[in-house]
């Protein structure tokens, strides 16, 4: 079986730029600091053969060159030992050219580097069409500390469980404090965001019996996909965030079952996250209100229920009818909370309903987001397969 290990690495810059692609914690190229370089030295460990594909994935379009040039001198002293080949977005460029000529304009019209989805996309494209027979995603943000790290997803990766061919495999996080679980935040706005808390819960699974098991999660940084997946499912790229969950999720509504290993994990140590609670919360909520949105209408196209209490407590805590005014009470908790003092001192009154405005305008252009793209995966997803197929022998992605 010939395996890809594929690692997105994303860079930012300290100067401040008015748009830009958001992520958790892209790396600043002006910086000391990187986790690119810790992430190759411990994949060196690994007994199983393997190519690994670095994806250099910058913020913003005028970073292009220089995070090209930082993510090489990076890779250099690890290239001949992990095989390793990196794709730049001047890569991307040349590629999508190749396929306008060869007819596939509108397949490499959806090809980018901009957002979660686009990039998880490419992380599977490029290895299937460097004939790839299994991927295992991994982030540039942890660490390899099992030497048999590739060869656990493998035992069973295209293989048959339970009288069904699994072709797609899940990991999970370690964190050197808390090992598995998430720490859990006590501020008053998280009384009804409880995001970490019901993940934890939904990963009580991996404690339980029998080494695999169906699972409602799956980490980007830990998946493990067979090619014959990567034909049939591609992820969402109008999603803000939790593409790896969604992706899941698409599977199981097009046939795929997703098995959770408990033997297999990873090291996980990001940076810190810079844009607070806010900035993740205001990805979220376009994040659960388009994917709850988006799976009613593939409910209805396709004939199958997905948005059901098999999907409890995370994600279906955030796919329910009652979202926005989880929402509501969230945002204004949050508000309150961050002028309290300032409305003590003045009691203003106005001031509350500004509060309330802002969380129900977020919500409003949330609404309309969802209402907009919701149908896009349904033919995006045609186009995949209708095209991959065809790619595969005609097209080299480097």
């Amino acid at each position: 079986m010939k395996v890809y290990v594929v690692i997105p690495t994303y860079w930012t810059s300290r100067q401040p730029c008015f748009k830009e692609t958001i992520y958790d914690h892209p790396t600043e190229i002006e910086g000391e600091f990187e986790t690119l370089s810790r992430c190759l030295k411990s994949l060196a460990i690994v007994k199983s053969e393997f190519q690994t594909i670095v994806i250099s994935v910058p913020t913003r379009n005028s970073l292009a060159n220089i995070v090209e040039k930082k993510v090489d001198s990076i890779v250099k002293p690890f290239q001949e030992k992990l095989n390793i080949k990196v794709f730049h977005p001047s890569t991307l460029l040349k590629l999508k050219r190749r396929l306008k000529i060869l007819g596939f304009k509108n397949f490499s019209n959806y090809l980018s580097l901009k957002g979660y989805g686009n990039v998880r996309n490419l992380c599977i494209l490029i290895p299937y069409l460097d004939d790839a027979d299994a991927v295992i995603l991994v982030d540039d943000d942890e660490i390899v500390v099992d030497e048999n790290f590739l060869k656990k997803p493998l035992e069973l990766l295209g293989k048959t469980w339970e009288n069904k061919q699994i072709f797609g495999l899940a990991g999970y996080y370690m964190y050197k404090e808390t090992g598995y679980k998430l720490k859990e935040p006590e501020n008053p706005w998280f009384l009804v965001w409880n995001k970490a808390s019901l993940m934890n819960q939904t990963f009580k699974i991996i404690d339980l019996p029998g080494r695999f098991k169906p699972t409602n999660f799956v980490f980007g940084g830990c998946m493990a996909i067979h090619r014959r997946l990567i034909e049939n499912v591609c992820f969402d790229p109008w999603i803000t965030r939790g593409e790896d969950i969604d992706y899941l999720l698409c599977s199981k509504l097009y046939g795929f079952k997703f098995l959770l290993d408990n033997q297999w994990n990873i090291l996980h140590e990001p940076p810190p996250k810079k844009r607070g609670f806010w900035g993740e919360f205001e990805q979220d909520v376009y994040r659960f209100i388009y994917q709850r949105e988006k799976f009613k209408f593939l409910e209805k196209k396709l004939g199958k229920k997905i948005l059901d209490e098999s999907l409890d407590p995370f994600p279906g805590y955030f796919l329910k009818e009652d979202l926005e005014g989880k929402i509501l009470v969230t945002g204004i908790l949050y508000h309150l909370n961050q002028h309290l003092n300032e409305l003590l001192k003045t009691k203003n009154l106005r001031q509350t309903y500004k509060i309330f405005k802002i969380v129900d305008l977020l919500l409003a252009k949330a609404k309309k987001y969802a209402l907009k793209n919701r149908q896009k995966y349904y033919g995006f997803r045609k186009l995949w397969v209708k095209t991959v197929k065809k790619l595969k022998g005609k097209v080299k992605p480097f």
